[in-house]
């Protein structure tokens, strides 16, 4: 991120900013199917994802690049917040890097009439669908685990005090206690998928005559 995020595209110095991208590596080409872009939100407002563009190519000196989408804007609605930017490929490219561009953002209330922009690029994950290679398999499958053991949540509302006694794997009397009025929640982020067989919620009961 750099300046300031206002409603004017020339004062805060979007105007003159460069496009930046991300590139994978995968060591070799790989047969791409598919890619998933997972962007960041905002609880009262829609994005507007500035110039767009997602390349692959197998030469380090860029010479064979192959554009799969755009330079084009991808704008948030209502019913596509949160959800992945898929482009799925109908012929699959064989590449072994991708490069994934964006010139930052432009964001509008949802619950006002303001509206700025910014050179922030926000991605919680990106995914590159590929075929297996010969002898290559899939993961074994494990036994069922506890995948929010020590990890600590993200927290809509007040953060609850003693907030580690929410994932430590004991149901005691050490827990978190949540003040916030109104709509709160806890999310957990991971960095790979996984299956999810359970999701257990234990809180205290309190009685109150």
């Amino acid at each position: 991120m750099a300046g300031e995020e206002n409603g004017s595209a020339e004062n805060n110095g979007y105007a003159s900013w460069d496009d930046v991208y991300l590139q994978y590596d995968f060591g070799e080409p790989r047969e791409i199917h598919s890619i998933n872009l997972y962007r960041n939100g905002y609880a009262n407002a829609l994005n507007t994802f500035k110039r767009i563009k997602i390349e692959v190519f197998s030469n380090e000196d860029f010479s064979d690049a192959n554009v799969l989408f755009g330079t084009a804007d991808v704008e948030e609605t209502a019913a596509t917040k949160l959800a992945a930017q898929t482009i799925n490929l109908t012929t699959p490219v064989t590449a072994r890097y991708v490069r994934i561009w964006q010139k930052g953002h432009c964001i509008q209330n949802t619950n006002s009439s303001w509206k700025g922009y910014s050179n922030v690029v926000g991605l919680r994950e990106i995914e590159v669908i590929a075929k297996l290679k010969d002898g290559e398999t899939l993961p074994d499958a494990q036994e069922t685990r506890n995948i929010a053991l020590g990890k600590l949540p993200y927290v809509y509302g007040l953060a609850p005090t003693n907030i580690a006694a929410i994932s430590d794997g004991k149901q005691d009397d050490n827990y978190a206690v949540h003040n916030s009025t109104g709509e709160r929640w806890l999310q957990f982020e991971y960095k790979n998928r996984y299956r999810i067989h359970e999701v257990s919620s234990r809180a205290p009961i309190r009685w109150s005559a």
